[in-house]
């Protein structure tokens, strides 16, 4: 897709698709959390998150395999800024209060894990990455980072005995739910590498640094499914359905990672430049930065919530400036 007329055509045709998906993901995954009782965090966290991140890991295996490992890096990296991004915008839309209010224990250990998890991935990408058979030293770290997160997220639900979040029990089968989400699943699926060799193609048609369309242009479609989802659930009044999936995608993005160094051959950080490094670290300040939010919620100064919300505004659109300059 060397032609803007064809690229174009294609980029925006996907992003339709994975709009419609997104919204489909949202209504199946809440009634899913609904009729299981599983909780609108948990589902989210676990099934929505990893759904909604599909396009992220289709998108970044078919960015590699057709050699285009700077459009894979800055899909990650970009698309966990713009996660945070959508986050804050969500705040200032529906209220800080509402967003944030009575947040159970394990949101926070959710938030504090992905957290932790951009700092370790930001630690191996700035000290270098080393082959490792069919991976790498740092995607084994970063692998196993992600699974302990994981685990520490799920401890710490179980140890509530009635999740806060869990919506009540609904009579009926989750049957006409779990088809529903399978289909939104699906059409993301197919759809993603159709966002891979369109973006490449407005890259390469473009003159554009394919760095700065992997931040910019391919991570705000892949990021469009969280951001429906989140919108749709927070219209549904389900603010555990956001946390978990803006979180929970934020840390399955990172494990991504790994996965896609199986199909590069090569430690995927070993192509990281300085733009990659700064979306990284902004992803992680902007992470760190909702996690402090969260916090100051729950201990009931919103104040302090309140005025981090325009700081992520505006420090994700310095990102992409700072992103575009470096990208040259």
């Amino acid at each position: 897709m060397d032609s803007l007329s064809v690229a174009l055509p294609v980029f925006f045709a996907s992003a339709v698709v994975v709009v419609l998906a997104g919204v489909g993901l949202a209504y199946f995954g809440d009634e899913i959390a609904e009729r299981t009782g599983w909780g609108a965090l948990w589902v989210g966290t676990i099934l929505v998150s990893v759904a909604t991140s599909l396009p992220e890991l289709i998108t970044n295996l078919s960015a590699v395999i057709i050699d285009a490992p700077d459009i894979a890096l800055g899909n990650v990296f970009g698309a966990n800024a713009i996660n945070m991004f959508t986050l804050a915008a969500i705040a200032a839309v529906f209220g800080v209060g509402r967003l944030f209010r009575e947040q159970p224990t394990q949101t926070l250990v959710l938030a504090l894990a992905a957290v932790v998890l951009a700092l370790v991935t930001l630690g191996v990408t700035v000290t270098g990455d080393v082959a490792l058979g069919p991976s790498s030293v740092g995607g084994l770290i970063i692998a196993a980072s992600y699974v302990g997160a994981m685990r520490v997220v799920y401890s710490a639900r179980a140890k509530v005995s009635k999740d806060p979040d869990a919506l009540p029990d609904i009579a009926g089968t989750a049957t006409r739910a779990w088809i529903g989400f399978g289909v939104a699943s699906l059409a993301i699926i197919v759809t993603a590498p159709l966002l891979a060799s369109s973006a490449d193609g407005i890259a390469s048609a473009s003159g554009l640094s394919a760095s700065f369309v992997g931040v910019l242009l391919v991570s705000i479609v892949t990021t469009l499914p969280e951001a429906t989802v989140s919108v749709t659930a927070m219209l549904r009044n389900s603010p555990g359905l956001v946390m978990g999936n803006i979180f929970g995608s934020c840390a399955f993005n990172l494990f991504v990672i790994p996965i896609a160094d199986l199909a590069n051959g090569e430690p995927l950080l070993a192509s990281a430049g300085p733009e990659h490094y700064l979306a990284l670290a902004a992803a992680a300040a902007l992470m760190a930065a909702g996690l402090v939010a969260m916090v100051a919620a729950a201990r009931k100064r919103l104040v302090v919530s309140k005025a981090l919300v325009p700081v992520m505004l505006v420090g994700y659109l310095a990102t992409i400036y700072g992103v575009f300059v470096l990208a040259g």
